[in-house]
């Protein structure tokens, strides 16, 4: 089988787990003896950097997702051509994405073309595109992307056109709150959930060399605790450094710690990257508020790095935001023996249960609440021991990337009908009339023009009715074309 994986980035370039995944799962079919490529663009320094995969049929063939460099789309924010050009990155059609993923479609003839992050690249162009061909259509949802397409509906409103495409793809969700989120404007033909996976052979054999089940329990063996410092209980959190990660609650909860009895004893130490001015903020008000020796900014770690260090910390902390996606970073910090105490609603979360595997926070902005649970955790650590056991019995039992993930993917993959497609010309004829903006388009004008409002009225009326949807996809090229025509 040949398999044409899409993704926004892609190692070297990585913002977080999304792209990894991809990349997990190209390695992995490919050593199953499948022909893979990936899509992807090529992007930009401030992206962290990963070794690159040169093992991996990579065509980097979209234009450079440059909205991601903050400081680049800080500068262009008030730019009405930027503006209107990131709309359709993230809410529409990007014209150049759609001619060159068709391009590559006919020249490497994919059996079934996996879509991971649309974002960036034009999701609505490219669901037309590969909905356009005559191949298997698949995307792995590991973000809100109904949310995003909305939130830049407001421009240009383009979702009854995405409502109708997502009829045509088989959709495969890392969580029941991905699935749920992403039901938001319509519903896919198919839509499973398989939860994200552990590829247990990336991890060292001394990680896992002894440990056995006992009804549904690891015992697990380990000389990593002789390492962990005793005159510091070490709390680590590691990913990117974003408000929505809950990076400030943490502070908050260093500085009810630093007022506390255990201000010597508790040290919180953080891996990851986060954009400039929110970084500089941060040193600012560490340095001011006298924190230094509680809450330590420790910088960016490949992953090799990072999983090695953090198997010496006591405890992982993740106040993640309710709409976490997933949160691999739980997973590894679990496996990587350290207990794990995070918010609730996670998707990951999905997996585990408070006090057996996991330790939940109801609020995180309830800092007591955070702060009496760490103290418990310090207080009790022969009981931290059976929650590190039984969340690496967890995870094998349901994220096992061989002997879960797989089987569950391939079932799926069979059930994806190949779509009949139908002309590109259609793609064309839609990138066409969204082409160029008015010159004196700013962010408050809803582009009032006639061509945008021939485009909402097709979209909302004729596409969410799915017969007329099916004919206008038949006659799509002829019927803008001519409008186009009559107007001039």
């Amino acid at each position: 089988m040949k398999i044409l994986f899409i993704s926004n980035i892609f190692p070297p370039h990585v913002r977080g787990g999304y792209e990894l995944g991809c990349l997990e799962l190209a390695e992995k079919y490919q050593d199953l003896g499948h022909s893979v490529i990936v899509a992807t663009s090529e992007n930009t320094a401030q992206v962290c950097r990963y070794p690159e995969p040169k093992h991996i049929d990579v065509r980097k063939i979209f234009n450079p997702v440059r909205y991601y460099e903050d400081l680049y789309d800080y500068h262009f924010q008030t730019n009405s051509i930027y503006f209107y050009d990131k709309v359709m990155a993230f809410g529409g059609y990007v014209e150049s994405n759609c001619i060159a993923l068709k391009r590559l479609i006919e020249l490497e003839n994919p059996d079934i073309v996996w879509m991971f992050n649309p974002l960036g690249i034009g999701p609505i162009g490219i669901f037309d595109t590969v909905v356009s061909c005559k191949v298997k259509a698949v995307i792995h949802l590991m973000e809100h992307i109904d949310g995003v397409v909305q939130d830049y509906s407001r421009l240009v409103n383009l979702t009854g056109k995405w409502q109708y495409l997502k009829t045509k793809i088989t959709a495969i969700s890392c969580s029941e709150k991905i699935y749920e989120s992403n039901s938001l404007l319509g519903k896919y033909f198919i839509n499973k959930v398989v939860y994200n996976w552990i590829n247990f052979n990336k991890f060292s054999k001394k990680d896992y060399f002894n440990y056995s089940y006992e009804d549904e329990k690891v015992t697990y063996i380990d000389n990593r605790e002789k390492f962990r410092g005793k005159n510091f209980f070490r709390i680590v959190y590691f990913g990117q450094i974003a408000e929505k990660k809950g990076i400030f609650f943490l502070y908050k909860l260093a500085k009810f710690i630093s007022k506390s009895p255990y201000q010597d004893k508790i040290v919180i130490e953080l891996f990851g990257k986060g954009e400039t001015k929110l970084m500089d903020s941060l040193e600012k008000q560490i340095t001011k508020d006298n924190l230094s020796e509680i809450f330590v900014l420790k910088g960016f770690l490949d992953k090799e790095s990072l999983l090695e260090r953090i198997s010496y910390y006591d405890l992982a902390i993740f106040l993640l935001s309710d709409d976490e996606p997933f949160g691999y970073a739980l997973i590894e910090a679990m496996l990587k023996s350290v207990t794990v105490m995070t918010t609730s609603k996670t998707g990951s979360c999905e997996l585990f249960q408070d006090k057996y595997d996991a330790i939940f926070i109801k609020d995180r902005k309830d800092i007591k609440e955070v702060y009496d649970k760490v103290i418990w955790c310090l207080e009790n650590p022969s009981k931290l021991e059976i929650l590190k056991s039984n969340a690496i019995a967890t995870i094998k039992e349901k994220c096992d990337l061989d002997a879960v993930t797989i089987p569950a993917l391939n079932e799926i993959i069979e059930m994806v009908p190949v779509n009949s497609g139908y002309s590109f010309e259609h793609v064309l004829s839609v990138c066409e009339t969204l082409r160029y903006p008015y010159f004196d388009l700013n962010i408050n004008t809803n582009l009032k023009g006639a061509r945008y409002k021939f485009i909402d009225k097709v979209v909302n009326s004729l596409y969410g009715l799915p017969l007329i949807g099916e004919y206008l996809q038949s006659w799509g090229n002829n019927f803008v074309q001519n409008f186009r025509i009559n107007r001039l």
